[in-house]
């Protein structure tokens, strides 16, 4: 039996008017957003080879951070399908990719790395103290949903691999 090899991409959604509101904006809103793009810019061919595997695997609407799902063998078309991303939903938008990563976790771990080295930044936007209690809510909430969500995905790999393990023996 053949293992199935995805990548997975780290992506932010800005916004151009550059206020970080947010917005309602759902996982199927970006992954119907990205299969467009892949189909404006390799047509029947890109949709062929990444509909089966592409899929939103994570969104965060407080911070805009998404995970995005495609095949390896075929994910630098994902890559430049997510750079024409050019409205989600219906709401401006466009994905800026951080990081691309060969599991989910690599990914989380540059998030969290991510949210840490950009906090600052992000305070100096902040007015006023309420804001930026908000600001540090959002960034624990954020991290604590990775993690979450990160045991789930090994608990889910674990039993996958247990019913594996039986089955050939």
């Amino acid at each position: 039996m053949v293992r199935l090899k995805h990548r997975y991409f780290l992506a932010e959604i800005i916004f151009p008017d550059g206020r970080r509101l947010q917005r309602n904006i759902k996982s199927n809103d970006v992954y119907f957003s990205v299969r467009e793009a892949l189909h404006a810019a390799y047509g029947d061919y890109g949709i062929g080879v990444l509909k089966s595997s592409l899929m939103v695997k994570y969104l965060n609407k407080d911070t805009h951070m998404v995970i995005v799902r495609a095949k390896r063998d075929f994910y630098r078309l994902a890559q430049a399908a997510l750079t024409f991303v050019k409205k989600i939903g219906e709401h401006d938008a466009f994905l800026n990719t951080l990081h691309i990563g060969g599991t989910i976790r690599a990914c989380q771990k540059f998030l969290i790395r991510h949210h840490r080295q950009h906090l600052p930044l992000l305070y100096q936007e902040c007015d006023t103290q309420e804001e930026r209690d908000n600001v540090q809510l959002m960034l624990l909430s954020s991290c604590v949903d990775m993690e979450t969500f990160s045991k789930k995905t090994e608990e889910k790999e674990r039993s996958l691999s247990e019913i594996a393990g039986e089955s050939l023996t």
